[in-house]
């Protein structure tokens, strides 16, 4: 089944195909019954002493410790950031649609190539999601995964207000080979998501696809050498997939239920997301309600469903600064994740990374920054299958929509 299913087929790039699905389940399968390695520490329970390894994070000990860490970064800055600084463009999600589907529906993708189409809010500045840039130390410091995730935890900003929408504006990215297997290519979609703060607003998506390049200075050599195509029919798919060089028109769906935002099937309406708990151990627990729900009588690892769904719900969702910061304390708390430092996400900018096995056998590498708290990009492998989802920006605004000529409905 779906992992996510935020905005159903809203990015209609070719999903994984069986042989790799096959291959996922059955390392999942392997994983249950495999007893040479023993599983690692489950996670406490939801208690008063749930999240004790962890420390509560009002002290102020702990908290000054993880941003002294910080500040011995590499590019870290000593000063806080705005909330909302340089008006970004926007984006659909990733994966607010089939990118956010699970790992059977590939996280979709977008580079920085072509800017989507709306208008820029103009009730507050987009909160930009670009890493620290100023100020930097000889001392290089390598955080653990749970110091990484707590760092940012600390590191969210205060609400700024709110507005009529929400607006996420992202790319999407989704790599695979050319029909003869001879090189790399990477076709990307700008994504912008208009999510209504009332009941009586309709959610928009405004989509656009940037076109498909050769993913690397070899992959481009290989292509020249094969004729510099300008357009590929994906083999598998049906109808067949049909990629080309050329951006796209842009595009917009529209909800028209009023039901469309879910976690694995759970509405998630502004009234739900305000209710959301403000504790990693609250959170927790609502989460694996979710879970449970959505997965019925399926066999799931809950670790691995809450990690993916935890990141799911820092990237994608119109969660408060409280809840956004329970939501890294609670992956925080997980066992299994493995830090890989800094690196560079796909739109070029840095920030810390934690990978994870997600919850239908992907390996998910979460790029945040740490000194802002702002998710950066979700980067997913599974088998050949990879693809990634990096936010641009993120606002509340009282502007409507700029929407293209073409509009469809979600809900046909």
């Amino acid at each position: 089944m779906d992992d996510l299913n935020l905005l159903p087929d809203l990015y209609d790039m070719p999903p994984a195909t069986a042989d790799v699905m096959a291959a996922g389940r059955a390392r999942l399968s392997e994983a249950y019954t495999q007893t040479s390695q023993p599983d690692p520490a489950p996670l406490a329970q939801p208690g008063p002493d749930a999240f004790a390894q962890t420390g509560p994070p009002e002290r102020g000990e702990l908290r000054g410790g993880r941003r002294s860490l910080l500040r011995a970064l590499p590019g870290a800055r000593n000063d806080r950031p705005g909330a909302r600084s340089d008006r970004g463009r926007r984006r659909r999600w990733p994966v607010v649609g089939a990118s956010l589907a699970g790992a059977a529906a590939a996280v979709t993708v977008a580079a920085t190539l072509l800017a989507p189409t709306g208008q820029t809010p103009s009730a507050q500045e987009p909160s930009a999601v670009r890493p620290s840039g100023r100020g930097s130390s000889s001392a290089v410091v390598r955080l653990s995964a749970r110091e990484i995730l707590l760092a940012a935890a600390d590191s969210v900003g205060p609400a700024s207000g709110e507005g009529a929408y929400w607006v996420r504006s992202a790319v999407n990215g989704r790599f695979e080979r050319d029909p003869s297997d001879r090189y790399t290519l990477k076709t990307t979609r700008s994504v912008e998501a208009w999510l209504p703060n009332a009941a009586d607003r309709r959610t928009w998506v405004i989509r656009r696809d940037l076109g498909t390049v050769p993913a690397t200075p070899e992959d481009e050599a290989a292509w020249r050498a094969a004729g510099s195509p300008r357009s590929w029919t994906l083999p598998g798919a049906n109808p067949p997939v049909k990629l080309r060089t050329a951006p796209g028109e842009p595009d917009a769906l529209r909800d028209d239920t009023g039901k469309t935002l879910t976690l694995l099937g759970t509405p998630m309406t502004p009234t739900t997301l305000k209710a959301l708990p403000t504790t990693p151990e609250g959170l927790r627990d609502t989460l694996e309600q979710i879970i449970s729900k959505g997965y019925g009588k399926e066999r799931v690892n809950m670790d691995n469903q809450l990690f993916e769904t935890g990141v799911r719900l820092v990237m994608n969702l119109p969660t408060s600064p409280e809840v956004r910061a329970a939501a890294y304390r609670m992956l925080a708390a997980l066992p299994g994740a493995t830090a890989e430092g800094e690196v560079t996400d796909p739109l070029g900018r840095k920030g810390q990374a934690v990978s994870r096995p997600g919850g239908t056998g992907e390996q998910y590498r979460f790029v945040v920054d740490t000194t802002t708290g702002q998710p950066l990009a979700l980067e997913s492998e599974i088998g050949q299958d990879r693809s990634y989802e990096a936010i641009k920006s993120t606002t509340w605004t009282d502007d409507e929509p700029r929407l293209p000529a073409r509009r469809h409905s979600m809900n046909r």
